[in-house]
């Protein structure tokens, strides 16, 4: 029989009130664009415009007041971000996640299997995979037919990997995440309870890492490529054929549109989006949203065109007053 907890016994735990019915049954928690009627989720004060189009049969949230009455709200008197430590630990301890699989691995014969090879309980192994030496995979997990995994690669519990995609050696996919949420006195582990869907036709280089997701996804679209030595944080979106080169690094919940390449050492801040169809050019520091069919670089970064000439300006101006010194 699935898990489940109920509304009211979440109130209680995190000693706040209940708006709507108390008694609704939750399986787990989700992302508010990912969620169902079965989910609880949560959404900040800045976005509660958007709380009409939320699907989650509970939300968590900070204000009470014009909230829809189709919906169960836990009404708390923090940042509802503030509690996704506590909720989540609730719900790992009345077993929603993190539950041992009871069922042996299924591995197609036709795989080639390395040595020092270990696949976690309730994982599907599909035609013509090849698991280098090494490779470490926990539950639960979906490797599709034609893949190949590089040698020491771990593939963390819950991931999904589409048909014909290769990983290097040395890789962290689905690790645990780094998402801390900041008190006056100490930084609070939120605990990742999510997981990572890779595409068809992906092409990841060695020791790139992966971050599973906090409460949702981790997407890599098919057909892009991702260069060695590359960082992935927690429920990024990347969209398909992107081209992401060595050193670049992605913080938590960004996007990245279909078809963007990203050059060496850039680095896009959380919770930005970029465009399709957009360039960011080497050392690119990416710190707000990026609209489609743009070349961007520097830091901040902005159209590289303007950079350009901006640079050109303080060159003139340096040399112009050089001479004037002189």
């Amino acid at each position: 029989m699935e898990k489940y907890i109920t509304v009211g016994e979440l109130s209680e735990y995190l000693r706040c009130p209940v708006l709507g019915d108390s008694k609704k049954k939750i399986f787990g928690i989700s992302l508010p664009e990912e969620s169902s009627e079965d989910t609880l989720t949560y959404i900040p004060y800045n976005k509660i415009d958007k709380i009409t189009e939320i699907k989650a049969g509970a939300i968590l949230t900070k204000i009470s007041v014009g909230l829809p009455l189709h919906r169960n709200y836990l009404i708390t008197q923090y940042d509802p971000y503030a509690m996704l430590a506590q909720t989540v630990q609730f719900l790992i301890y009345h077993e929603l996640y993190g539950v041992p699989s009871q069922e042996k691995p299924q591995i197609s014969e036709n795989c080639k299997i390395g040595r020092f090879v270990s696949v976690g309980n309730g994982s599907v192994i599909e035609d013509d995979a090849v698991l280098s030496d090494g490779v470490v995979i926990g539950e639960n997990v979906k490797i599709g037919s034609g893949c190949y995994l590089g040698a020491n690669t771990v593939i963390g519990s819950g991931t999904v990997i589409g048909d014909n995609t290769d990983i290097g050696a040395c890789c962290s996919i689905g690790t645990e995440n780094f998402e801390y949420y900041q008190t006056p006195d100490r930084w609070i582990k939120i605990p990742a309870v999510g997981n990572v869907r890779i595409g068809q036709f992906v092409k990841i280089g060695g020791n790139v890492v992966v971050e599973k997701g906090t409460i949702g996804t981790t997407q890599i679209g098919d057909c892009t490529q991702i260069e060695n030595l590359v960082q992935i944080g927690h429920e990024v979106k990347i969209g398909k054929n992107c081209h992401i080169v060595a050193c670049a690094a992605l913080a938590g919940w960004a996007e990245i549109g279909d078809h963007v390449t990203i050059y060496g050492q850039a680095a896009v801040s959380n919770r930005i989006k970029v465009g399709n169809h957009t360039i960011l050019l080497a050392r690119s520091g990416v710190d707000k949203d990026i609209a489609e069919n743009q070349i961007i670089s520097g830091f901040p970064a902005q159209n590289h065109q303007k950079e350009m000439r901006f640079q050109a300006f303080l060159r003139k101006l340096f040399r112009n007053s050089t001479k004037r010194s002189e």
